[in-house]
């Protein structure tokens, strides 16, 4: 009896990840790569060859007698890629986040990548802008990162007179309300916290939990005129 062939089981060093990408290429090589696909041809692998430098950003795309300088761009949101078989069922592929734009001619750098600025530095995290693709794939959503995409916001912390405003307009909202319940409750005094203020305060005695429930207690009866300074 002939012996089965032995699959040889793949190191795990040599394991291959699929990516997916869009690429974008001028009419004529699009329009060959297209025809080439579609016929199913099978030295597609040899007429096509894709090389990408160590940024993964810019690279060479070979088709048949054609080189094309390569850039790779940030989409603003991520398009899904599916797959099917039977016309009925889709699969889902992969998630689209990046574009590949292919030119005969390379790009020229901008006069504020040849003069590059020595005390700005660079956070590795964050994406260069010249990377940002600010379309998306289709023409209703030219510069969609401007038109929909909000600005990040760059204050990390509100301001207390910001605090006050917005807690005033919540008052005023509760005025045109038909029942409004509110009771202002402290916290009960921490013996330690008293210990350490009066180091700071010589003159503060410490003050024991029952003056602070009462002090708890009498605060229900504070008015609005006595938190804000005015009436809300």
């Amino acid at each position: 009896m002939p012996e089965k062939p032995v699959k040889a089981e793949p190191k795990r060093d040599e394991v291959e990840l699929e990516t997916q990408m869009i690429m974008r290429m001028p009419l004529e090589p699009a329009r060959i790569l297209r025809e080439a696909i579609q016929t199913g041809a099978n030295n597609l692998k040899d007429r096509l060859t894709i090389r990408l430098d160590n940024d993964l950003r810019y690279g060479e795309v070979r088709l048949d007698h054609w080189l094309l300088h390569a850039k790779v761009v940030d989409l603003p949101t991520i398009v899904e890629s599916l797959k099917t078989i039977d016309n009925k069922n889709f699969y889902k592929t992969a998630d689209l986040c990046q574009l590949m734009i292919c030119k005969e001619e390379p790009d020229q750098p901008s006069a504020e990548e040849e003069s590059p600025n020595k005390n700005k530095k660079k956070d590795p995290n964050k994406v260069d802008k010249k990377f940002l693709w600010p379309h998306g794939i289709t023409p209703p959503c030219k510069n969609v990162r401007k038109r929909r995409f909000r600005k990040t916001l760059k204050k990390k912390y509100v301001e207390a007179p910001e605090i006050e405003k917005e807690v005033k307009r919540l008052l005023r909202v509760d005025n045109e309300a038909v029942n409004v319940k509110w009771e202002l409750i402290t916290e009960d005094e921490d013996p330690n916290k008293s210990i350490s203020d009066s180091k700071h305060d010589g003159n503060a005695p410490n003050k024991s939990p029952t003056k602070g429930n009462k002090k708890s207690h009498a605060n229900k009866d504070v008015g609005e005129h006595d938190i804000f300074g005015e009436e809300v």
